[in-house]
């Protein structure tokens, strides 16, 4: 009797052990559901984050593209907006002043030259600009003015659109013509690669110095 009654307690513990390891089971599960589930969810804002990033940094590199060009065409007076009769082709190579890039698109992130950067599949870019009124520059002027604004905007494969604005006076240093041919700089474009990186960073800056004409280098 002694022996059969330490069996069946053997068992009944055998039981409980067994309901637990269940219990213990399912509250595992569940704990590690709602883990991975917020991993998830911070992994993919990471992602979005880093989309936002590459974003404004392709709106900012074409922006000061357009920066480093003339406020109008140097060798044409007139005033509507948009590339002249020669200029409008597959690439931006031929735009010498900030209106030719008005209507500009690319589904496929390339240079001025034409050349595609690499590790931006699924971005494409545009650039807007209009004449802006002087008394505010906010808003559109249906005439032509002193001030253009210029709009670039930037789609990632999120299908979400990072959008940054600029804006470019007719008399600025940049777009003093010297009275004798010359060369120099007007700008300067930057690309930084690391091996590591899953994008290349891209910078620019059109350079403000005023130009001088002489004899002295």
């Amino acid at each position: 009797m002694i022996f059969a009654r330490s069996a069946t307690r053997a068992r009944r513990r055998a039981g409980f052990n067994m309901l637990e390891v269940t219990i213990s089971t399912l509250l595992v599960g569940v704990l590690l559901t709602g883990a991975m589930t917020t991993a998830g969810a911070l992994i993919r804002r990471h992602g979005l984050r880093a989309q936002d990033d590459v974003k404004m940094g392709l709106a900012h590199d074409l922006l000061c593209e357009v920066n480093q060009t003339f406020f109008s065409d140097p060798d044409n007076t007139h005033t509507t907006l948009g590339p002249e009769f020669g200029e409008a082709e597959d690439t931006r190579r031929k735009f010498d002043d900030v209106d030719d890039y008005d209507g500009w698109t690319e589904s496929v992130i390339q240079d001025k030259l034409g050349n595609p950067a690499e590790g931006f599949a699924g971005f494409q870019r545009s650039v807007q600009v209009v004449y802006a009124r002087l008394s505010d520059p906010a808003l559109d002027s249906s005439v032509p003015t002193d001030l253009k604004r210029i709009t670039v905007r930037v789609v990632g494969p999120d299908q979400q659109t990072a959008t940054l604005t600029g804006l470019r006076s007719r008399r600025g240093a940049a777009d003093l013509i010297p009275g004798v041919q010359s060369t120099y700089v007007r700008g300067v474009q930057i690309r930084l690669e690391a091996q590591q990186a899953s994008h290349p960073l891209r910078s620019g800056s059109r350079l403000l110095n005023q130009v001088s004409v002489g004899t002295d280098p």
